[in-house]
Protein backbone atom coordinates (compact mmCIF):
# COMPACT_ATOMS: atom_id res chain seq x y z
CA UNK A 1 0.00 0.00 0.00
CA UNK A 2 1.29 3.44 -0.91
CA UNK A 3 2.08 5.67 2.02
CA UNK A 4 1.07 9.30 2.02
CA UNK A 5 4.09 11.55 1.49
CA UNK A 6 5.19 13.30 4.67
CA UNK A 7 5.22 17.07 4.41
CA UNK A 8 8.56 18.39 5.64
CA UNK A 9 8.04 20.52 8.73
CA UNK A 10 10.08 23.70 8.65
CA UNK A 11 10.89 26.19 11.41
CA UNK A 12 8.07 28.72 11.80
CA UNK A 13 9.71 31.37 9.63
CA UNK A 14 11.15 28.99 6.98
CA UNK A 15 8.89 28.02 4.09
CA UNK A 16 11.01 25.67 2.03
CA UNK A 17 14.59 25.00 1.06
CA UNK A 18 16.92 22.54 -0.63
CA UNK A 19 20.49 21.69 0.37
CA UNK A 20 23.43 19.65 -0.86
CA UNK A 21 25.77 17.91 1.57
CA UNK A 22 25.45 18.14 5.36
CA UNK A 23 22.10 18.86 6.95
CA UNK A 24 21.54 22.51 7.89
CA UNK A 25 21.47 23.52 11.54
CA UNK A 26 17.66 23.08 11.79
CA UNK A 27 17.81 19.62 10.13
CA UNK A 28 15.09 20.51 7.66
CA UNK A 29 14.81 20.89 3.89
CA UNK A 30 14.99 18.74 0.77
CA UNK A 31 18.35 16.93 0.54
CA UNK A 32 19.97 16.53 -2.88
CA UNK A 33 22.74 14.12 -3.71
CA UNK A 34 24.31 16.28 -6.41
CA UNK A 35 24.45 20.04 -6.98
CA UNK A 36 21.37 21.07 -8.99
CA UNK A 37 20.97 23.20 -12.06
CA UNK A 38 19.16 26.50 -11.58
CA UNK A 39 15.78 25.08 -12.75
CA UNK A 40 16.26 22.09 -10.42
CA UNK A 41 17.19 24.39 -7.53
CA UNK A 42 14.05 26.44 -8.06
CA UNK A 43 11.90 23.31 -8.04
CA UNK A 44 13.53 21.48 -5.13
CA UNK A 45 13.71 24.63 -2.99
CA UNK A 46 10.01 25.30 -3.54
CA UNK A 47 10.70 28.56 -5.40
CA UNK A 48 9.10 27.74 -8.74
CA UNK A 49 6.34 30.32 -8.33
CA UNK A 50 5.64 33.81 -9.67
CA UNK A 51 4.84 37.18 -8.11
CA UNK A 52 2.55 39.89 -9.47
CA UNK A 53 1.84 43.50 -8.52
CA UNK A 54 -1.74 44.66 -7.97
CA UNK A 55 -3.17 48.15 -7.33
CA UNK A 56 -5.05 48.79 -4.08
CA UNK A 57 -8.42 50.55 -3.86
CA UNK A 58 -10.61 52.39 -1.39
CA UNK A 59 -14.37 52.92 -1.36
CA UNK A 60 -15.19 56.51 -2.28
CA UNK A 61 -18.72 57.72 -1.55
CA UNK A 62 -20.54 59.51 -4.37
CA UNK A 63 -23.14 62.31 -4.10
CA UNK A 64 -25.98 59.86 -4.68
CA UNK A 65 -24.85 57.78 -1.70
CA UNK A 66 -23.33 54.96 -3.71
CA UNK A 67 -19.70 53.91 -3.47
CA UNK A 68 -17.09 53.55 -6.19
CA UNK A 69 -13.77 51.79 -5.96
CA UNK A 70 -10.92 54.26 -6.49
CA UNK A 71 -7.25 53.44 -6.82
CA UNK A 72 -5.08 54.57 -3.92
CA UNK A 73 -1.92 54.96 -6.00
CA UNK A 74 -0.29 52.22 -3.93
CA UNK A 75 0.25 48.57 -4.78
CA UNK A 76 0.76 45.18 -3.22
CA UNK A 77 2.87 42.25 -4.34
CA UNK A 78 1.15 38.87 -4.36
CA UNK A 79 2.17 35.27 -4.86
CA UNK A 80 0.22 33.97 -7.83
CA UNK A 81 0.10 30.37 -6.59
CA UNK A 82 -1.34 31.19 -3.17
CA UNK A 83 -2.97 34.60 -3.85
CA UNK A 84 -1.44 35.76 -0.58
CA UNK A 85 -0.27 39.40 -0.37
CA UNK A 86 3.42 39.77 0.40
CA UNK A 87 3.95 43.50 0.90
CA UNK A 88 3.03 47.11 0.13
CA UNK A 89 5.06 48.69 -2.66
CA UNK A 90 5.15 51.84 -4.78
CA UNK A 91 4.19 52.31 -8.41
CA UNK A 92 7.89 52.33 -9.38
CA UNK A 93 8.56 48.96 -7.76
CA UNK A 94 9.50 46.34 -10.33
CA UNK A 95 9.10 42.66 -9.59
CA UNK A 96 12.12 40.43 -10.00
CA UNK A 97 10.92 36.87 -10.41
CA UNK A 98 12.86 34.12 -8.68
CA UNK A 99 14.07 32.62 -11.94
CA UNK A 100 15.40 36.01 -13.05
CA UNK A 101 17.04 36.69 -9.69
CA UNK A 102 18.93 33.39 -10.02
CA UNK A 103 20.09 34.13 -13.57
CA UNK A 104 23.48 35.67 -12.59
CA UNK A 105 24.48 32.25 -11.23
CA UNK A 106 24.59 30.75 -14.72
CA UNK A 107 28.12 32.04 -15.54
CA UNK A 108 29.25 31.12 -12.03
CA UNK A 109 28.15 27.51 -12.58
CA UNK A 110 30.06 27.53 -15.87
CA UNK A 111 33.14 28.56 -13.84
CA UNK A 112 32.86 25.66 -11.41
CA UNK A 113 30.55 27.06 -8.71
CA UNK A 114 27.98 24.62 -7.32
CA UNK A 115 24.57 25.54 -5.93
CA UNK A 116 24.44 24.38 -2.31
CA UNK A 117 21.32 25.83 -0.64
CA UNK A 118 18.29 27.86 -1.66
CA UNK A 119 14.96 28.66 -0.05
CA UNK A 120 12.43 31.21 1.12
CA UNK A 121 11.23 32.60 4.43
CA UNK A 122 8.14 34.42 5.68
CA UNK A 123 5.69 32.96 3.14
CA UNK A 124 7.93 33.87 0.22
CA UNK A 125 8.64 37.44 1.21
CA UNK A 126 12.38 36.78 1.12
CA UNK A 127 14.39 34.40 -1.01
CA UNK A 128 18.05 33.31 -1.12
CA UNK A 129 20.45 31.06 -3.00
CA UNK A 130 24.01 30.10 -2.07
CA UNK A 131 26.71 28.85 -4.46
CA UNK A 132 30.06 27.36 -3.46
CA UNK A 133 33.28 28.27 -5.28
CA UNK A 134 35.62 25.49 -6.47
CA UNK A 135 38.74 27.03 -4.85
CA UNK A 136 39.94 26.07 -1.35
CA UNK A 137 41.50 28.51 1.11
CA UNK A 138 43.36 28.19 4.41
CA UNK A 139 43.81 30.43 7.44
CA UNK A 140 46.61 28.55 9.13
CA UNK A 141 45.14 25.04 9.16
CA UNK A 142 41.57 26.35 9.16
CA UNK A 143 39.70 25.49 5.97
CA UNK A 144 37.70 28.39 4.52
CA UNK A 145 35.21 28.00 1.68
CA UNK A 146 34.15 30.84 -0.58
CA UNK A 147 30.48 31.30 -1.46
CA UNK A 148 28.36 33.73 -3.44
CA UNK A 149 25.05 34.56 -1.77
CA UNK A 150 22.02 36.16 -3.41
CA UNK A 151 19.28 37.55 -1.18
CA UNK A 152 16.15 39.37 -2.37
CA UNK A 153 12.69 40.32 -1.13
CA UNK A 154 9.23 40.36 -2.67
CA UNK A 155 7.64 42.56 0.00
CA UNK A 156 9.52 45.82 -0.56
CA UNK A 157 11.44 45.46 2.71
CA UNK A 158 14.84 45.09 1.06
CA UNK A 159 16.51 45.46 -2.27
CA UNK A 160 18.51 42.75 -3.93
CA UNK A 161 21.99 41.88 -2.83
CA UNK A 162 24.71 39.50 -3.91
CA UNK A 163 27.92 39.19 -1.97
CA UNK A 164 31.05 37.16 -1.40
CA UNK A 165 30.74 35.14 1.80
CA UNK A 166 33.44 33.11 3.55
CA UNK A 167 32.45 30.11 5.64
CA UNK A 168 34.76 28.54 8.22
CA UNK A 169 34.38 24.79 7.65
CA UNK A 170 35.10 23.63 11.21
CA UNK A 171 32.10 25.48 12.66
CA UNK A 172 30.20 26.75 9.60
CA UNK A 173 30.50 30.37 10.74
CA UNK A 174 29.88 33.00 8.07
CA UNK A 175 32.83 35.38 8.02
CA UNK A 176 31.64 38.85 7.01
CA UNK A 177 34.41 40.97 5.50
CA UNK A 178 34.72 44.37 3.90
CA UNK A 179 38.20 45.57 3.01
CA UNK A 180 37.43 49.11 1.93
CA UNK A 181 34.80 51.11 0.06
CA UNK A 182 36.44 50.47 -3.30
CA UNK A 183 36.48 46.71 -2.79
CA UNK A 184 33.24 45.91 -1.02
CA UNK A 185 32.14 42.29 -1.00
CA UNK A 186 28.54 43.35 -1.54
CA UNK A 187 26.53 44.41 -4.59
CA UNK A 188 23.15 45.99 -3.92
CA UNK A 189 20.42 47.34 -6.15
CA UNK A 190 16.82 48.45 -5.75
CA UNK A 191 13.56 47.19 -7.22
CA UNK A 192 13.31 49.93 -9.86
CA UNK A 193 12.76 50.00 -13.60
CA UNK A 194 16.43 49.19 -14.29
CA UNK A 195 16.62 46.21 -11.96
CA UNK A 196 16.72 43.64 -14.77
CA UNK A 197 19.75 45.28 -16.37
CA UNK A 198 21.50 45.62 -13.01
CA UNK A 199 21.08 41.90 -12.34
CA UNK A 200 22.83 41.19 -15.62
CA UNK A 201 25.62 43.65 -14.73
CA UNK A 202 26.32 41.64 -11.59
CA UNK A 203 27.68 38.82 -13.71
CA UNK A 204 30.76 40.89 -14.55
CA UNK A 205 31.16 42.29 -11.03
CA UNK A 206 31.07 38.91 -9.33
CA UNK A 207 33.64 37.33 -11.62
CA UNK A 208 36.06 40.15 -10.65
CA UNK A 209 35.64 39.68 -6.91
CA UNK A 210 38.01 36.73 -6.41
CA UNK A 211 41.02 39.01 -5.96
CA UNK A 212 39.32 40.86 -3.12
CA UNK A 213 38.41 37.57 -1.49
CA UNK A 214 42.06 36.51 -1.52
CA UNK A 215 42.97 39.80 0.17
CA UNK A 216 40.42 39.04 2.88
CA UNK A 217 42.01 35.62 3.44
CA UNK A 218 45.41 37.33 3.81
CA UNK A 219 43.90 39.61 6.48
CA UNK A 220 42.48 36.59 8.31
CA UNK A 221 45.91 34.96 8.35
CA UNK A 222 47.31 38.12 9.93
CA UNK A 223 44.67 37.88 12.68
CA UNK A 224 45.89 34.38 13.44
CA UNK A 225 49.42 35.71 14.04
CA UNK A 226 48.31 38.22 16.73
CA UNK A 227 48.47 36.77 20.26
CA UNK A 228 45.44 37.62 22.39
CA UNK A 229 44.51 37.28 26.06
CA UNK A 230 41.06 37.02 27.62
CA UNK A 231 41.38 40.63 28.79
CA UNK A 232 42.20 41.85 25.29
CA UNK A 233 39.34 39.78 23.92
CA UNK A 234 36.95 41.53 26.33
CA UNK A 235 38.13 44.95 25.12
CA UNK A 236 37.76 43.81 21.52
CA UNK A 237 34.18 42.60 22.13
CA UNK A 238 33.25 45.94 23.72
CA UNK A 239 34.68 47.82 20.73
CA UNK A 240 32.80 45.66 18.24
CA UNK A 241 29.51 45.43 20.18
CA UNK A 242 29.14 48.69 22.15
CA UNK A 243 26.09 47.63 24.20
CA UNK A 244 28.33 45.15 26.04
CA UNK A 245 29.78 48.12 27.92
CA UNK A 246 26.41 48.36 29.73
CA UNK A 247 26.61 44.91 31.30
CA UNK A 248 25.94 44.70 35.00
CA UNK A 249 22.96 47.09 34.92
CA UNK A 250 20.95 46.77 38.13
CA UNK A 251 17.36 47.53 39.05
CA UNK A 252 16.37 49.81 41.91
CA UNK A 253 13.16 48.51 43.50
CA UNK A 254 12.81 51.50 45.82
CA UNK A 255 12.73 53.91 42.88
CA UNK A 256 10.73 51.54 40.69
CA UNK A 257 13.55 51.37 38.12
CA UNK A 258 13.70 48.02 36.35
CA UNK A 259 16.71 47.23 34.18
CA UNK A 260 17.39 43.98 32.41
CA UNK A 261 21.00 43.06 31.94
CA UNK A 262 21.04 41.66 28.41
CA UNK A 263 24.72 42.41 27.93
CA UNK A 264 26.31 40.13 30.52
CA UNK A 265 24.99 36.82 29.09
CA UNK A 266 26.20 37.83 25.62
CA UNK A 267 29.62 38.87 26.92
CA UNK A 268 29.99 35.61 28.85
CA UNK A 269 29.15 33.56 25.75
CA UNK A 270 31.69 35.50 23.69
CA UNK A 271 34.42 34.85 26.27
CA UNK A 272 33.45 31.15 26.28
CA UNK A 273 33.57 31.09 22.47
CA UNK A 274 36.99 32.74 22.51
CA UNK A 275 38.40 30.02 24.77
CA UNK A 276 36.36 26.95 23.87
CA UNK A 277 34.34 27.73 20.74
CA UNK A 278 34.48 25.43 17.73
CA UNK A 279 38.05 25.53 16.42
CA UNK A 280 39.14 28.13 19.00
CA UNK A 281 41.83 27.93 21.72
CA UNK A 282 41.63 31.41 23.30
CA UNK A 283 45.07 32.35 22.05
CA UNK A 284 44.79 34.68 19.06
CA UNK A 285 42.84 37.55 17.52
CA UNK A 286 41.49 34.98 15.05
CA UNK A 287 39.87 33.17 18.01
CA UNK A 288 38.30 36.43 19.22
CA UNK A 289 36.92 37.28 15.78
CA UNK A 290 35.40 33.82 15.41
CA UNK A 291 33.87 34.09 18.89
CA UNK A 292 31.71 36.91 17.48
CA UNK A 293 30.77 35.03 14.30
CA UNK A 294 29.88 31.89 16.28
CA UNK A 295 27.60 33.81 18.61
CA UNK A 296 25.69 35.62 15.87
CA UNK A 297 25.48 32.60 13.59
CA UNK A 298 24.62 29.81 16.02
CA UNK A 299 23.72 31.08 19.48
CA UNK A 300 21.31 33.92 18.79
CA UNK A 301 17.85 33.20 17.38
CA UNK A 302 16.24 34.96 14.41
CA UNK A 303 13.01 35.06 12.44
CA UNK A 304 15.08 35.22 9.26
CA UNK A 305 18.48 33.59 9.79
CA UNK A 306 19.95 34.42 6.38
CA UNK A 307 18.72 38.01 6.31
CA UNK A 308 19.81 38.74 9.88
CA UNK A 309 23.21 37.05 9.91
CA UNK A 310 24.31 38.37 6.52
CA UNK A 311 22.44 41.64 5.90
CA UNK A 312 20.89 42.62 9.24
CA UNK A 313 22.34 43.89 12.52
CA UNK A 314 24.14 40.59 13.14
CA UNK A 315 25.81 40.89 9.76
CA UNK A 316 26.84 44.45 10.61
CA UNK A 317 28.38 43.30 13.91
CA UNK A 318 30.36 40.62 12.09
CA UNK A 319 31.60 43.11 9.50
CA UNK A 320 32.63 45.52 12.28
CA UNK A 321 34.39 42.62 14.01
CA UNK A 322 36.39 41.93 10.85
CA UNK A 323 37.30 45.56 10.26
CA UNK A 324 38.33 46.08 13.90
CA UNK A 325 40.42 42.92 13.89
CA UNK A 326 41.94 44.01 10.60
CA UNK A 327 43.10 47.30 12.13
CA UNK A 328 44.59 45.48 15.11
CA UNK A 329 46.42 43.03 12.86
CA UNK A 330 47.84 45.90 10.85
CA UNK A 331 49.21 47.47 14.03
CA UNK A 332 47.03 50.58 13.91
CA UNK A 333 46.66 52.78 16.98
CA UNK A 334 44.79 51.19 19.90
CA UNK A 335 42.66 54.33 20.14
CA UNK A 336 41.12 53.39 16.80
CA UNK A 337 40.18 49.99 18.14
CA UNK A 338 38.61 51.14 21.39
CA UNK A 339 36.86 54.25 20.03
Amino acid sequence: MLKKARRIKMPAYLDSMMYVGDKPWHNEGTPLGDPPTIPEALEKAGLNWMVCKKPTYYRKRQENGSYDLTETGHYITMRIDTCEPLGNVSQRYEILQNKDAFEPFEPLIDNGFKLETAGSVQDGRKVWILAKAPEKYLVGNDKIDRYILMYTSHDGSAGNCMRDTAIRVVCYNTLMWSLEKSSNAEYQFRHTASIREKVLDLKDNLTKSEGNFKKAIDQMNRMREVSFTEELAGLYFEAVIPFLQNRGAKSNKELGIVKRDHATPVFDKLIHNFKEGAGNKGETLWDAYNAVTEYYDHQKTYKDWVGSTVFGSAGNYKTTAFQTAQRIAEGKSATIVTA
